[in-house]
């Protein structure tokens, strides 16, 4: 389970560190951090899991909470090497909520 479905108030700090306040097994929740750039790299454009440093090539970048899932999708203009081009990339399938914690899991 993403741990959008867990949390609240998830958004953006200084455009690469997502913080929410995420719910631990006794119901309470309690603040988190996570910043992207030490799990998400930017390829030729791409966003890459287990990579580091997206925002070094970033703007634009915004975060959306998407779909009938509200899914935490990540949208940012990244540079190609050919100029800037759009991707975007859903936060819960790679980080989850653990005991009221944003963590990374390796998922591909």
């Amino acid at each position: 389970m993403g741990f959008h479905k867990s949390s609240m108030d998830i958004h953006l700090k200084d455009r690469h560190v997502l913080c929410a306040y995420c719910k631990r097994p006794s119901g309470e929740a309690t603040y988190s951090e996570l910043d992207l750039d030490s799990i998400l790299g930017a390829v030729k454009g791409k966003f890459k899991w287990s990579a580091e440093n997206f925002s070094g090539s970033a703007s634009d970048v915004t975060l959306e909470q998407d779909g009938p899932e509200h899914n935490p999708i990540l949208r940012a203009r990244l540079d190609s090497g050919n100029g800037p081009q759009e991707d975007v990339v859903n936060l819960a399938d790679c980080i989850k909520n653990e005991d009221g914690k944003l963590k990374y899991m390796d998922c591909f």
